[in-house]
């Protein structure tokens, strides 16, 4: 048995299983074709050899990692233009997984952890794309033109330290388009019910005295419908179920009843020539009373951006508000009498409490609601977002593996339901924490264009920008996160990173202003204090800098520049740019914070 260093590179089909189920013979002359004409030439061109075939997979060594990712390309690049003519459920696509380490060699075979880690790397690969590892990344340097995405560090089975992940697609294609090669999976069944609140929205009443306005309050009924209808754990009353009741005086029991929701919203419509008010009013259909009201006034422009502005402020407020109202119904009731769903209510309460106690019993709570029922996409996403959370409030040492953790459960919700928006929020800002920004911004993209009233989620994107250096477009989704949810839980981190984007954008008094707006919130921490002090150094306000420094002790009696500086790691690679990590320590040194 002989030890060398080796780029392993490690190739599989996609939905193998499947193709065979449709063609046999078909399926294999394919993927005969494919090793003959494209895989193994490709390989030898490149320098490397083919190690074994195991059933549709294919591992090779190269003694270059340039020359093993230069192969893998070309092999994706030849089999995307020969899946061009094959019907989209009959295309063969590969994912391929590269690796570098030392391998042991013998009777013709290898094996390692490096053999293990690209395996796994496959497996994480998408459709028609490459994944590679940290070590293969800094390996090739500017020898090859490589556009590939950081994916943050993995936890890959049997693997004991983290691998920091870097995904490639062939250049003019994107990722969900190299996953449409794929054959569609088949159409997911909604959500379970698991006791989700549940709501009618009956017509607003058209309350104007222009005439021919019912059109308006019709069409804005519709649209906050639609808007309610994205929110995954509340299951609203079809149109046709609520138009049933159109100009009939409004009894909250008996449509409740009538329509077997919890809960009624109705509202009216007041327009005059150049203004317009809508007020709404949440009623509980057990009895009634009312739970929730608001007014909403604005000069009227365009008809559709009015209707889905207002539409998307009611469903952005009612979220929180349902959540509160739903869990103090649970109160004094224990575990072990609740339903998956109601233990994730609980849960819920405690992550948003932000303290190292409430978020272990955060975690415990989704664990046993997952437990109760493991394909609960929405717990799972929350437990990953627990660990993000465990991750700034817990112990320096444990980040690394607590990201790891948050981004392998929110890929679990997502693949449990793909459209659910909490979990691509988990998966966000999970890899923006770690460093993979772009990616993040990816995910949180999405989970607004899956839920555009999701107020958390907006949040995310804004602190993800600002991590990316585009602090304008940050500020800009941070106000729409206060907007949707002037009242949300995450309150005082949506002002704590309009400070820190201010901050970056030099704007002091603001930054100050917001900081200041963060501290007098509830259930804040010790970040907001620890913005205003380095706003303070940064004005060089000397007399105030010692109050604050007081008050970031009164959170984090041990708070130094060096203990500062750590809160930007999520492991080896910092959340924000080291320049600014720099001048943010620059700025605390000269607000008197002491080095250590």
């Amino acid at each position: 048995m002989t030890r060398r260093l080796a780029a392993i590179l490690d190739a599989d089909v996609v939905g193998f299983s499947r193709l065979m189920g449709l063609d046999e013979a078909g399926t294999l002359a394919a993927l005969k074709r494919h090793n003959t004409e494209t895989i193994v030439p490709t390989i030898t061109r490149h320098h490397g050899h083919v190690v074994k075939f195991v059933g549709d997979g294919t591992l090779a060594e190269f003694s270059s990692v340039v020359d093993a990712l230069r192969c893998a390309m070309e092999i994706q690049h030849a089999i995307l233009a020969d899946n061009r003519d094959v019907t989209p459920d009959r295309r063969m696509i590969w994912r391929i997984g590269i690796h570098v380490d030392d391998i042991l060699a013998e009777d013709d075979d290898i094996y390692g952890d490096g053999v293990n880690i690209a395996a796994r790397l496959q497996a994480l690969a998408p459709a028609g794309g490459i994944c590679v590892s940290q070590q293969v990344r800094d390996q090739i340097g500017t020898a090859l033109d490589f556009p590939a995405t950081d994916f943050g560090n993995r936890k890959l089975k049997n693997i004991e330290h983290p691998v920091r992940v870097w995904r490639w697609f062939p250049p003019g294609e994107e990722a969900g388009e190299q996953e449409d090669l794929a054959p569609a999976p088949a159409r997911q069944s909604p959500p379970p019910n698991r006791k989700r609140p549940s709501i009618a929205v009956l017509p607003f009443a058209n309350m104007s005295s222009i005439e021919g306005q019912e059109h308006f309050s019709d069409g804005f009924t519709d649209e906050l419908i639609a808007t309610l209808a994205r929110c995954r754990w509340l299951l609203v009353a079809a149109r046709n179920s609520s138009f049933s009741f159109k100009g009939r005086a409004i009894d909250a029991r008996r449509i409740a009843e009538d329509l077997g929701v919890k809960y009624v919203l109705e509202g009216s419509v007041r327009r005059s020539d150049t203004r317009i008010r809508i007020t709404a009013q949440l009623l509980n259909g057990t009895d009634g009373t009312l739970l929730w009201a608001e007014r909403y006034d604005r000069m009227l422009a365009d008809i559709f951006d009015l209707q889905d502005e207002i539409a998307s402020e009611i469903t952005g407020t009612i979220e929180p508000e349902l959540g509160a109202i739903e869990f103090a119904a649970l109160r004094g009731r224990a575990v072990v009498d609740m339903t998956a769903w109601e233990i994730y209510l609980k849960g819920l309460w405690h992550l948003y409490r932000f303290t190292l106690d409430e978020l272990n019993t955060a975690k415990d709570l989704f664990e046993q609601a997952i437990g109760i029922d493991p394909g609960f996409a929405q717990a799972q996403a929350r437990l990953a977002y627990v660990h993000i959370q465990l991750g700034w409030y817990g112990s320096l040492e444990d980040r690394c593996g607590r990201i790891c953790e948050a981004i392998e459960l929110a890929e679990r919700a997502i693949a449990l339901d793909e459209r659910e928006p909490a979990a691509h929020l988990a998966l966000g800002r999970a890899l923006a924490l770690d460093g993979a920004t772009q990616a993040g911004i990816d995910h949180l993209r999405h989970a607004v264009k899956l839920d555009h009233s999701f107020a958390q989620a907006h949040f995310a994107l804004g602190q993800a920008l600002c991590y990316a250096g585009r602090p304008d477009q940050g500020v800009a989704e941070i106000k729409e996160a206060f907007r949707l949810s002037p009242r949300d839980p995450h309150l005082w981190t949506f002002h704590n990173m309009l400070a820190i984007a201010h901050y970056q954008m030099d704007n002091q008094d603001e930054a100050a202003e917001a900081a200041r707006a963060s501290l007098r919130s509830p259930n804040v921490t010790f970040w907001p204090a620890l913005v205003l002090v380095a706003i303070l150094g940064r004005q060089g306000n000397s007399d105030e800098a010692v109050d604050a420094i007081a008050a970031l002790h009164r959170f984090r009696p041990d708070m130094t520049l060096e203990a500062a500086r750590k809160e930007f790691y999520f492991g080896t690679k910092a959340a924000m740019s080291e320049a600014f990590i720099d001048r943010f320590i620059e700025d605390l040194g000269s607000a008197g914070l002491p080095p250590q």
